[in-house]
């Protein structure tokens, strides 16, 4: 004996067929990666900022997660676990626990942990966020520790990123409260007194400049600057960073895309740019090609492809019961 369905239901199955091949279809697709603003309601760890400065035949690293609550209510107590693992054994060489306390709504925390490493190598540094022993989320980044260059040998100072926050809205939300922080990596010897100037340009007019004294950084060692901007909001601006050693400029580098302060509709959110030194050229990566269904946009077609199949299936089979009926 057969098994037979009627119409109405025929119907009914192929319905939930086709809801089904559109969650099978989307599942998995969506990435939210970590330097990216999500945009819904949760704790996560926005980013993780790494220093380090020689100690002896080790480093000291300053770890720092900044910490961002979207949801619309307080969190619970939240603390972070920072892992300093080698690469090399995958072994953990240093570990600490940082409480964040309560961070408020629509918000962001931070907090630093030194952590010594032995010796020079690769290290990735994993920090887990918790929310009353509960774990909300992990992140990973890597760093690697060169040996300390003789006394003598004379400073390398590279420009390598920097964070832009907008701290608040004011003038009626027409202006910015800009932070920007240019991390300033020396890769030789101790230098001499830095000096860093910021540069904020919307047009060969509208130029706005701060600065920071940097002091003196020891060799192998990462650190960042620290300028405030109030800017207009309705332009983009292009940054530019110099750094100078005793008054001699040693390195200049500026963001490679203009930035549109207006895009950035959250205060507390840090955006992180790349610095490119300058006279450097810009290289375009070459396309890549991808396999069908590792191509953008491909799975999306499939689903519709299978909707309007599965449509076209139900509709045929609706009017055929209706000729039954008949």
């Amino acid at each position: 004996m057969g098994f037979e369905i009627s119409g109405s239901k025929r119907s009914l199955f192929l319905f939930f067929i086709s809801i089904s091949l559109i969650v099978t279809s989307f599942s998995g697709c969506i990435e939210t990666p970590g330097d990216l603003y999500r945009e819904y309601d949760e704790i996560f760890i926005q980013d993780i900022d790494v220093m380090s400065t020689p100690q002896g035949e080790g480093s000291l690293l300053t770890v720092t997660p900044y910490i961002r609550n979207d949801q619309s209510d307080d969190s619970s107590m939240l603390s972070v676990k920072v892992k300093v693992i080698d690469q090399s054994t995958q072994l953990i060489v240093a570990e600490k626990d940082l409480d964040m306390g309560y961070v408020k709504a629509e918000s962001m925390a931070y907090n630093s942990a030194s952590l010594q490493v032995p010796e020079p190598g690769e290290y990735m540094i994993e920090v887990q966020l918790f929310e009353d022993d509960r774990l909300l989320d992990a992140r990973n980044t890597f760093v690697t520790v060169k040996e300390k260059p003789p006394a003598d040998h004379p400073a390398s100072i590279k420009l390598t990123d920097m964070n832009l926050v907008i701290t608040k809205f004011v003038s009626s939300d027409q202006e910015a409260v800009v932070d920007v922080t240019p991390r300033i990596y020396n890769d030789g010897g101790d230098s001499k007194s830095l000096n860093m100037v910021v540069t904020a340009r919307a047009d060969p007019y509208k130029v706005y400049t701060e600065s920071d004294n940097l002091g003196i950084i020891k060799g192998s060692s990462r650190v960042r600057g620290n300028v405030r901007f109030i800017l207009p909001r309705n332009s983009e601006y292009t940054f530019t960073v110099v750094v100078e050693e005793n008054g001699q400029e040693v390195v200049t580098s500026e963001t490679p895309e203009p930035i549109k302060l207006d895009e950035i509709y959250r205060i507390d959110v840090t955006k992180t740019y790349p610095l490119v030194e300058e006279g450097t050229p810009v290289i375009e990566e070459e396309a890549t090609e991808m396999p069908a269904d590792e191509t953008p946009g491909f799975q999306s077609l499939m689903t519709l492809t299978a909707v309007l199949l599965v449509y076209g299936i139900i509709n045929r089979g609706m009017l055929s019961s209706k000729k039954h009926r008949k």
